[in-house]
């Protein structure tokens, strides 16, 4: 049940993005749960899941062989996209578990951490990015999203938001 309310602490995003090897700290994603999890369907700023089926829960090690993986990944994909900077320690994630089509995979919402936590601004300006779908319209590729699929470990789908206004 408190899954379903909340999310599963302890899994998430990567302190660089420059090396595959690198661990990632837990502090810095949120596995929501399935009913906070459609709500990011509906981004304003770049391309999002197609052909909702319906949520499921990915397990920890789902989590763990995605988070593995996504340093590489990303770096690969900004190869095709020269101005684009990332830096992973200054980017949070959520991870949702959708079914696509029939398909099981996992959907990374990355979002930078000054957005999501900032020592500057009191709680209740901050968005409550561990438990709800956190989507800004524009802000930059500092928000981004792709699709994981835990059964060939492979990413793919990358989008990131529009410039800055």
């Amino acid at each position: 049940m408190a899954l379903q309310v909340g999310l599963i602490a302890g899994l998430l995003f990567a302190t660089g993005w420059t090396a595959a090897a690198e661990t990632l700290n837990p502090q810095d994603g949120a596995l929501l749960a399935p009913a906070a999890a459609t709500a990011l369907l509906h981004q304003c700023s770049r391309v999002s899941p197609k052909d909702f089926q319906g949520s499921w829960t990915p397990a920890a090690q789902q989590i763990r062989d995605l988070e593995s993986a996504l340093p590489a990944a990303l770096q690969a994909e900004l190869k095709n996209y020269p101005r684009i900077k990332l830096d992973s320690a200054m980017t949070v994630r959520q991870y949702a578990g959708l079914v696509l089509a029939g398909h099981k995979i996992i959907y990374v919402n990355a979002l930078p951490r000054s957005h999501a936590i900032n020592p500057n601004l009191p709680p209740m300006f901050l968005p409550d990015w561990r438990y709800k779908a956190d989507m800004v319209c524009d802000g930059g590729p500092g928000f981004f999203g792709v699709e994981y699929d835990p059964a060939t470990k492979r990413f793919a789908h990358f989008a990131f938001n529009g410039p800055f206004r």
